[in-house]
């Protein structure tokens, strides 16, 4: 297949856009004798005028020829080989070209590790060589398969990919069905382009998508959780969210949690001004920790359960404890959530009592706890959104005023982006 090629007067990507150790990584790789492209997100993202999270490198060295020309590099995967360059504060990964996987297994039986099919259809392990060409087509969307090729700054497209940028739509490269198969996280990072580009997707990809959502059960719960976070601190998380509901996404990924929305569509409000507050946050350049994200989106479920505990003769405290818990650990099956972000998210919701509780020294107490300022967020929060305990809330916001700032955040050393969090706004 002959590519579309655009050469640097008829396209948008620059050098200055690209980060240094990308450009480097890039440099390094040509001079050595090898062809080397910036590959990607990266590339797509320069071309719609965004600004890259990242840049991949794409080369027909291997990983072990890779490791040998950079001594801060590092072999990672074992689905897909990988090597990582590491700059300082920047990791540049670096793949090798890869074929498409074969439609019989055995035709790579002489090649160590290089393929591992399951029987839903799904690659476990996916280290065949290939061509660019080769590597673009086994790309997810066509979007995704575009190249920056450093030797003559041209734009490289075998997919596809340019037409559908101007289109705005997101398309699988392949038949979808085979596709899904293959990786059924790609559906859920369909959902996410869809939602954080503002793209359609495309009408075959859409319905293969609604017909193949239970596949995701097969994918590995490490990896969901990693791709639940993209989806919401994209910066976009209601949009994204929506293409999930469009989608049916949801439910595999949050069965009795779906199911609770299905039940009375109203619930959507507490969602939808959650990631709305996310969205706000992400784009002020604010971090957010996991606990804090999953206390809030399933915040109205999880006061939900509490309640009917409670109504069982539990005390608050421990309903609260009980109930998180119990959700959080079923979700696991799909998406696994780590013990100590689980173990947050439940502190958040106990302490939410210890907001009532204003007489005498409990309120200064609370207040320099290590749990207090997760809890005040999540309790501020839920006061706006449901229009309640507003008295409450003027008395926190009064008192926390009057306590020094280095009393109210965590002190856990490895908790970098504490120092972030105390005057994250809730509007």
């Amino acid at each position: 297949m002959e590519p579309t090629i655009l050469k640097r007067a008829d396209h948008k990507v620059s050098r200055k856009n690209i980060s240094s150790a990308a450009v480097k990584v890039l440099y390094r790789l040509k001079d050595e004798g090898y062809t080397a492209y910036l590959a990607g997100g990266g590339v797509r993202d320069l071309l719609l005028d965004r600004n890259p999270k990242d840049f991949d490198v794409a080369t027909n060295a291997t990983p072990e020829q890779i490791r040998k020309m950079f001594r801060n590099c590092r072999l990672v995967g074992r689905r897909f080989r990988l090597a990582h360059i590491l700059f300082r504060g920047e990791i540049i990964e670096t793949s090798t070209f890869r074929a498409p996987v074969p439609d019989d297994p055995d035709e790579t039986i002489h090649c160590e590790n290089a393929l591992r099919i399951e029987e839903s259809g799904m690659v476990l392990r996916d280290n065949i060589w290939g061509t660019p060409e080769e590597d673009a087509m086994r790309r997810d969307f066509t979007i995704n398969a575009l190249f920056y090729n450093i030797a003559d700054f041209s734009v490289i497209d075998y997919a596809g990919g340019l037409k559908d940028l101007e289109q705005r739509i997101i398309r699988v490269i392949g038949e979808p069905d085979k596709r899904f198969a293959e990786d059924p996280v790609r559906m859920i990072r369909a959902a996410r382009f869809a939602g954080s580009l503002g793209f359609d997707i495309e009408k075959n990809a859409l319905e293969s998508i609604c017909r193949n959502k239970d596949l995701l059960k097969h994918a590995a719960p490490s990896r969901m959780y990693e791709e639940v976070q993209k989806l919401f601190f994209c910066g976009h998380a209601k949009a994204v969210f929506q293409w999930l509901e469009k989608t049916d996404l949801l439910h595999p990924m949050f069965h009795d949690f779906s199911h609770w929305i299905d039940e009375d569509k109203d619930r959507l409000n507490w969602i939808y001004q959650t990631l709305e507050q996310m969205d706000r946050w992400r784009q002020a350049g604010l971090r957010v920790h996991p606990a804090l994200l999953f206390a809030l989106i399933f915040g109205e479920y999880h006061e939900f359960l509490v309640q009917r505990l409670v109504e069982r003769g539990m005390s608050p405290h421990e309903a609260a404890r009980n109930a998180v818990h119990s959700h959080l650990k079923d979700i696991c099956q799909n998406v696994r959530v780590p013990k100590t972000v689980i173990y947050q998210v439940c502190d958040i919701m106990s302490n939410q009592a210890r907001f009532h509780r204003t007489k005498g020294r409990k309120p200064q107490r609370f207040i320099q706890s290590k749990g207090f300022l997760d809890a005040f967020l999540y309790f501020k929060f839920s006061s706006k959104v449901h229009l309640r305990d507003e008295k409450l809330l003027d008395f926190w916001t009064e008192l926390r005023k009057n306590v020094p700032q280095n009393t109210q955040s965590r002190k856990s050393k490895d908790s970098k982006n504490q120092q972030d969090k105390p005057e994250i706004p809730i509007e």
